[in-house]
């Protein structure tokens, strides 16, 4: 049995029909808000980043130089209309236009110049970054013959600034001497002078007190002594006119000046003994001197040689240690090589060879002088100075070739530390290089 519908009720059926977004419900609002947006309402906010230019004028340009006098000579013929106050409000409108812009201005140079700084300082960190990278990178580029290139030529350097501080020291030593043997010198020299002074004080005090009044005359030269012996043989007669009172003075006169001149003589004879006696004290002293900066210099080679002997014998045991880890390692490796040849046989001979530890003797030959504190035939102090001199050279000279062959065999100590660690260098070479083999055998075996 068929139903039949009426036409109309089909157009209410369709008219009534309605979509499920299109009901009007609270999701159905929310997904409209969300599509077409919401209009929010105007609100008036307090923000002071722009300037409020809300009735204030435009702000106008300067005019120039011309345009201000053009306006200038306007304004002197056209008659002047207008009310004061309407100027001050437009020009204090204009200013706080201004104002309210260079703040603007000011506030973007700050946070442009901020911003400058953050930049500039990320980029010194990147740099640095950089150059750390650069540095590891280099360090693991470097291999070990880079390595012991920069290692001798590290050693050379100092080698030669050592030496350098070395001719220094002696340098300035010599000049200390030589100024000491100056300085003695010249208070030699001045107690002699202080001590002649004394001398001629006292004859002049003598002679004061034996003239008893008479007047004191100047001792004369050889030159005017011939002089006057030449006047005396050509004006006799006039010497002969003369009266009794001059003859008597001339006389006086006579008497003192061959006085003076006995005097003079023996102090002279005197003095070059006492000269001679100074020097040859000076020169003693400068020798003693010269032997106990040597017996010094020599003291301070004998400890560099004990240093560098405790070296050598360190650097000698870290050879040997070195040389034994590497046997060990070639026994590993070569029973390694023999597991991986017969893996087919049990049993693997165990060949243990007898370990001929190489006792090495000290290449150099040590030529030990006899450290007895020298009682070395020092004469009594009333032997001739000639003796005591001849025996202080022969002293320096000994302590002098003494000292030279101990700087030889410090030289020599010093090359053969230097031999041993470029030995010691090689050898952990080859120890690494072959503890690689082994580990990789290791791996292959797994």
């Amino acid at each position: 049995m068929a139903v039949a519908f009426s036409p109309l009720g089909e157009k209410e059926l369709e008219a009534c029909f309605m979509y499920e977004s299109e009901k009007p419900n609270v999701h159905n609002q929310l997904l409209k808000q969300i599509q077409y947006g919401v209009q929010l309402k105007r609100v008036q906010c307090n923000d002071r980043s722009r300037p409020l230019l809300d009735g204030l004028r435009k702000f106008r340009r300067q005019l120039t130089i011309e345009e201000q006098i053009q306006k200038a000579a306007e304004t002197e013929e056209a008659v002047v209309e207008g009310d004061e106050l309407d100027d001050i409000d437009r020009v204090r409108d204009d200013l706080q236009s201004t104002k309210q812009m260079l703040a603007l201005e000011l506030r973007n140079k700050e946070a442009v110049e901020r911003e400058n700084k953050r930049l500039l300082a990320k980029i010194l960190n990147l740099e640095v970054e950089i150059e750390k990278e650069k540095n590891t990178k280099k360090q693991e580029d470097r291999t070990p013959q880079v390595l012991k290139k920069e290692f001798e030529e590290e050693t050379k350097k100092l080698q030669s600034e050592l030496q350098e501080s070395q001719h220094a020291v002696e340098e300035i030593e010599n000049k200390y001497h030589d100024t000491v043997g100056q300085l003695d010198m010249t208070k030699n020299d001045l107690e002699e002078a202080l001590r002649k002074n004394q001398q001629l004080e006292r004859k002049l005090a003598s002679i004061a007190k034996g003239g008893e009044g008479h007047i004191l005359t100047k001792q004369p030269s050889a030159k005017k002594i011939v002089q006057s012996k030449d006047d005396k043989t050509i004006g006799a007669n006039k010497i002969n006119s003369t009266n009794p009172e001059e003859e008597e003075e001339s006389e006086y006169e006579e008497v003192t000046e061959t006085e003076t001149e006995t005097e003079s003589s023996e102090e002279d004879e005197t003095d070059q003994a006492a000269l001679q006696e100074r020097r040859t004290a000076r020169e003693l002293k400068l020798l003693v001197t010269k032997l106990k900066s040597f017996k010094e210099k020599e003291t301070m080679a004998r400890k560099e040689r004990h240093v560098l002997r405790e070296q050598l014998k360190k650097q000698q045991q870290a050879l040997r240690d070195e040389k034994k880890n590497y046997k060990k390692l070639q026994k590993e490796v070569d029973k390694m090589a023999k597991l991986m040849k017969d893996d087919d046989e049990n049993d693997s001979e165990s060949d243990e060879e007898g370990e001929s530890e190489e006792d090495e003797t000290e290449s150099e030959s040590e030529s030990e002088e006899s450290e007895q504190e020298e009682s070395e035939g020092e004469l009594p102090p009333d032997t001739p100075s000639d003796k005591k001199k001849q025996n202080l050279t022969e002293r320096s000279k000994m302590h002098e070739n003494c000292l030279a062959a101990l700087k030889k065999g410090n030289y020599l100590l010093k090359a053969n530390i230097d031999k041993l660690k470029d030995d010691l260098f090689k050898q952990r070479e080859m120890s690494l290089t072959l503890q690689e083999d082994l580990n990789s055998v290791l791996a292959e075996l797994g």
